[in-house]
């Protein structure tokens, strides 16, 4: 695994390099989402009540994501601030960010796994979860905790090989990790009938696989970013500081952003598990392909202002965004639009013989949040170049007020004056890109314009 070539984003033709860069975050992320669908393809075929199953599961995120989204959001202080490091040559310091931010991980990690265990069950009766669906929600999700440890230090580990230049090696563990989940998915559910607990298993032990790969990649790695075990407690206060500095915004930012498709989701639970597994279908759609290749462009908008930054390259850094903007709107144009209308296509594959008020409410979250995908890939380009910049507040203030005090404002008013119509729920989401995106770039072009190299790390 160490084998594979880093990437100097200092250097070379900007549209290549970005797309060469690219293209393996997006394959990880989409993968990642692809594996994660199995968990609910294999309900949706072979469990005793598929609908109920998809649900069940499908509810299980809201509380998972408010958990760990602070400190999986912590990843993009790690891409910051190895990336700077990296860029201005200085290996030293690289090889201290390492060895923090995997210990910080595991800190993390732990947290969310001893947080979930004591709040987990009250964050379910808060959202109103059908009763229908509420213990195996239940049981689903306190499985699952287990492995956010895991999750953590991967998530860390992988920011950590994109920032030196190498995607690649993060897709070929996930793709490893991924198989053996979808393996274990059939064998527990379609053969053990072990329905939702073995799709918990299988996450499970996924998860576990990715951590030793990722740690196995990084330990056999050659340079600046080589992980030692012995190493693991020798903490730098100070660059932990910086990737807690240049971090906890995003994970603050997605942590509003967890609380406010909290709301969102207590509104949807009202409408019956119908609508709530209408939402985990649509939800692997948008994420599994327009939200993966956003977050993508956010990682690689990161990485590669970041070792620009570093290195004092200002002209890159705008021809790079320039070249992020047309990738995200026509990526996300065709993509929005070709989910869309193969809806009745591919939604029959992941629920086996779904109901006409599950199709229904498909529809309509199909038609307002896939269509205008691309606004949310380009918010996501100006909040990981002003990122890369060094600018780790103003894009969290930005995108609370735009997206998370916009949607409470939308769900507790606007929602109920037009009697909790569906449709008007559901606008919220390409409404808010809207608004974000666009304060978000009057910020960068601002931004840009008083740039200084030495405000950097």
């Amino acid at each position: 695994m160490a084998s594979f070539r880093k990437m100097d984003l200092t250097q070379g033709v900007i549209p290549i390099q970005l797309i060469k860069f690219m293209t393996p975050l997006a394959i990880t992320f989409i993968t990642q989402i692809l594996f994660h669908a199995t968990d609910v393809i294999v309900v949706g075929h072979w469990a005793k009540n598929a609908e109920h199953a998809v649900a069940a599961i499908g509810s299980s995120a809201p509380v998972t994501s408010i958990l760990s989204t602070v400190f999986l959001g912590m990843g993009a202080g790690v891409s910051v601030v190895v990336s700077r490091f990296m860029g201005a040559k200085d290996y030293k310091n690289v090889s201290r960010a390492v060895h923090s931010s995997i210990s910080l991980g595991t800190v993390c990690g732990v947290f969310i796994l001893l947080t979930g265990y004591l709040f987990g069950r009250t964050g379910f009766q808060l959202l109103h979860v059908p009763e229908s669906i509420l213990e195996d929600s239940l049981a689903y999700f306190f499985v699952v905790l287990w492995g956010m440890p895991a999750v953590v230090v991967y998530a860390f580990g992988c920011c950590i090989l994109r920032s030196v230049g190498k995607p690649n090696l993060p897709m070929v563990i996930l793709c490893t990790s991924g198989v053996v989940n979808v393996v274990l998915n059939i064998i527990l559910v379609a053969f053990f009938g072990m329905d939702i607990l073995g799709v918990a298993y299988a996450t499970v032990t996924a998860q576990l696989l990715s951590l030793v790969l990722i740690l196995r990649a990084l330990y056999r790695s050659h340079g600046a970013y080589r992980f030692f075990f012995g190493k693991l407690l020798r903490i730098d206060l100070r660059i932990m500081g910086k990737v807690c500095y240049n971090g906890f915004p995003a994970g603050l930012q997605n942590a509003c952003f967890a609380v406010s498709n909290l709301l969102v989701a207590h509104a949807n639970n009202e409408f019956g598990p119908g609508a709530v597994a209408a939402t985990t279908i649509i939800g692997f759609a948008a994420g599994g392909v327009i939200n993966s290749i956003a977050n993508a462009q956010h990682q690689t908008s990161i990485t590669f202002t970041g070792q620009n930054a570093g290195a004092k390259k200002k002209n890159r850094i705008v021809k790079g965004l320039f070249w992020n903007l047309i990738y995200a709107f026509a990526i996300g144009i065709t993509l929005g639009w070709i989910a869309r209308f193969t809806l009745s296509v591919w939604l029959p594959f992941c629920v086996k013989n779904p109901s006409e008020e599950m199709l229904e409410f498909a529809y309509i979250r199909a038609t307002l949040q896939l269509l205008p995908g691309f606004l949310f890939m380009i918010l996501d380009v100006f909040s990981g170049t002003l990122r890369g910049l060094g600018y780790s507040v103003l894009p969290t203030a930005i995108s609370i007020f735009g997206i998370c005090i916009f949607r409470v404002f939308w769900v507790f008013c606007l929602f109920p004056f037009f009697a909790k119509n569906y449709w008007i729920l559901i606008a919220n989401f390409p409404t808010s890109y809207m608004l974000t995106s666009t304060i978000l770039g009057i910020t960068l072009w601002f931004a840009l314009k008083r740039f200084s190299p030495e405000k950097a790390l």
